[in-house]
């Protein structure tokens, strides 16, 4: 599991989707550059630890390499708006689709999220719960 701020991942990557998955990899493999002329260097200088959860982090990026970066940045974003108490109270994995504050058709034109009874499921969050 990671935790992470996604407002502070947006804000340093730009909203770039290779620069968010960057940082996704730095977070989850604990990278580290092996010299200043690293290209991820750059984005050492910041923490990204926060209220924001990934179960299978490691999974979404190897597995997830199979669907565009731009699904598996989405899929991170849209994760953010879970709430980690209600997830250690209840073991949900999922987002009720009101407490979703941008546009649904992020959600229906993503294949790693999906929805059904108004909740958004992760496909690899639900993955790691059925193991």
């Amino acid at each position: 599991m990671i935790f992470y701020d996604w407002d502070k991942i947006l804000k340093v990557s730009n909203g770039k989707v290779c620069d968010i998955l960057t940082i996704l990899r730095i977070v989850t493999y604990k990278l580290y550059p092996k010299n200043y002329a690293d290209k991820t260097f750059k984005f050492y200088q910041h923490k990204y630890g926060g209220n924001s959860f990934l179960l299978n982090a490691e999974e979404l990026l190897t597995t997830g390499r199979t669907y565009s970066d731009k699904e598996v940045a989405e899929y991170a974003g849209v994760a953010s708006y879970r709430n980690y108490y209600h997830y250690r109270q209840t073991g949900d994995t999922t987002l009720d689709l009101r407490h979703l504050p941008v546009n649904e058709n992020i959600i229906t034109n993503n294949r790693l999220l999906n929805i059904e009874n108004n909740k958004i499921y992760f496909m690899f969050e639900e993955t790691h719960k059925e193991k």
